[in-house]
């Protein structure tokens, strides 16, 4: 099997014996697995999945420091996709059953077999294939576009039926709409994907938490969603929705959402919300309309397949691409006419994510402030055209880096505030920035160089390794101060952290300690 085809997983076990065995006996990858590793208690475990974002998890459920049922549902916020399978005794697995949700993959009952273990392991992958192959079936067909939601979101002239007409033809296509409610509208682009299959996949994942209905659009999907609470469950959907796309479809998938609103003749300008936030996206996963500033963009706004390009590449990873654009746009370039055209291209761009103040100073700067260049000759005009879009381009990187920064700035700066409170968690952290925790957990280990679980450990061992050498403070007492409710939990993790105890370090055991990330 070759190893894109692979699924990844982590064993957890607190029994170090089996923990190894199950690593070692077992052949992986001819059951199509990939092992990424073993943990000892539910914070390794933990730890590892935000790291290493495996694809199942087989852990025990009676485990040190977090218990297998806790820690399932923690790594269900943190990747929503993740399958877990549980390994039990026979004394604890009613109450496993009874704990844990549906979602689980499988129950193994302790004591297993290695060749027993094997054979489940096979099982299971067989279910995580169905589960795949059930999000989208390749080959299933175009289908027929819903022309109910068609007709709502891409028809700016359509005259909507009577609203209990609508209802019915809206439920015949999975669409049940209850008063009062909500609605939103999605945005997902998937390269190469263009058949109704894809627009079947969106709907066969958010219809676990929401009532909707998707359609094709060109590269993009669109679905239209109602909600009876205000959309309070959007972000984990849409996180689970942006997982299984990108590894189903296209890892460069993107998804807009448009803001919410509560009549159906609103749909075709929240159709457009969503998209124009989906293009602004830059590659970085779900961007809300909120997010995208617009108000002047309908000022400037250029045929929409010709900035089409300009605006990927002025929000893409690199400057090269645009370079080449440009070059190409300003060296074919007829004449005066053509070059002010991809000036208001690049204006409708910047105004989409930039304050008019910025894009004005910017404007400024390379001389096109007013009105456009009037009395330039057409090789200046080309010039500051070429610094006005590459100007822009470091302007809109600068921006989207700074937003990303600010978030992650202020998750370090709780860490650093309220290390000492053992509620602090990628979870309660996430809650508090209005963010979902893998969407936090990804930027973090971008802006930060490491996850937040990381983080958090070192922040309470540096505070702990400043009271252990402050010999008028009891071990119980750094324990509590540093976020441990438990002072044996709170040995362990020192000890894996600088190798020694916190006992043996107040004595004198080493001079200087070195940590190493648990």
């Amino acid at each position: 099997m070759k190893e894109k085809e692979l699924y990844t997983v982590l064993v957890a076990d607190d029994e170090e014996e089996l923990c190894q065995a199950v690593c070692r006996l077992i052949p992986w990858e001819e059951l199509g697995f990939r092992l990424l590793g073993g943990a000892g208690n539910g914070l390794d475990a933990l730890q590892l999945v935000e790291q290493l974002q495996p694809d199942l998890l087989l852990t025990d459920i009676q485990m040190p420091f977090i218990s297998g049922t806790s820690l399932a549902r923690q790594v269900r916020e943190l990747q929503p996709l993740i399958q877990v399978a549980f390994l039990s005794g026979y004394d604890d697995f009613e109450y496993a059953q009874a704990a844990i949700d549906s979602q689980v993959i499988a129950y193994l009952l302790k004591p297993i077999s290695m060749e027993d273990l094997a054979a489940a392991l096979r099982d299971i992958h067989a279910k995580m294939e169905e589960k795949f192959q059930y999000l989208y079936a390749a080959g299933s067909g175009e289908g027929e576009l819903p022309l109910a939601v068609a007709s709502l979101l891409l028809d700016s002239f359509a005259e909507l039926p009577e609203e209990e007409a609508l209802h019915a033809a809206l439920s015949e296509l999975g669409l049940v709409v209850t008063a009062p409610y909500r609605l939103v509208v999605l945005a997902s682009h998937i390269r190469g994907q263009t058949g109704q299959a894809a627009a079947q996949t969106v709907d066969k994942v958010l219809r676990r938490t929401y009532s909707c209905c998707s359609l094709r659009s060109g590269s993009r999907v669109l679905t239209l969603v109602v909600s009876e609470d205000r959309f309070q469950r959007l972000g984990p959907a849409l996180d689970e929705l942006l997982q299984v796309l990108r590894r189903l479809l296209d890892p460069a998938c993107t998804i807009g959402v448009s803001r919410q609103f509560d009549r159906f003749d609103q749909c075709h300008a929240a159709c457009r919300e969503a998209v124009d936030a989906q293009r602004f996206s830059a590659g970085d996963g779900i961007r809300h309309f909120g997010n995208t500033p617009t108000t002047e963009r309908a000022r400037y706004r250029a045929p929409e397949e010709s900035s089409a390009e300009l605006e990927r590449l002025m929000h893409g990873p690199g400057r090269a691409p645009l370079e080449r654009y440009l070059s190409a746009a300003l060296d074919g370039a007829g004449g005066d006419m053509e070059i002010l055209q991809l000036i208001v291209m690049a204006r409708g761009i910047l105004c989409a994510s930039l304050d008019a103040a910025e894009v004005d100073l910017l404007f400024e700067r390379c001389g096109l402030l007013s009105p456009f260049s009037a009395g330039l000759d057409t090789d200046a005009l080309r010039r500051r055209t070429w610094d006005l879009c590459l100007s822009g381009y470091e302007l809109l990187a600068r921006k989207k880096q700074g937003g990303v920064g600010q978030l992650c700035a202020q998750a370090i700066r709780m860490i650093e505030q309220s290390y000492m409170d053992e509620g602090l968690s990628l979870q309660s952290v996430s809650e508090q920035l209005h963010v979902s925790p893998n969407y936090l957990s990804a930027n973090m280990k971008k802006y930060a160089g490491d996850t937040f679980i990381n983080l958090l450990i070192k922040k309470r061992m540096e505070a702990a390794l400043s009271l252990i050498r402050a010999e008028n403070v009891k071990i119980a007492d750094v324990a509590r101060l540093c976020g441990y409710g438990d002072q044996h939990y709170f040995s362990f993790c020192f000890k894996k952290y600088y190798g020694i105890s916190p006992g043996k370090m107040r004595r004198g055991g080493k001079e200087e300690a070195g940590g190493e990330t648990p």
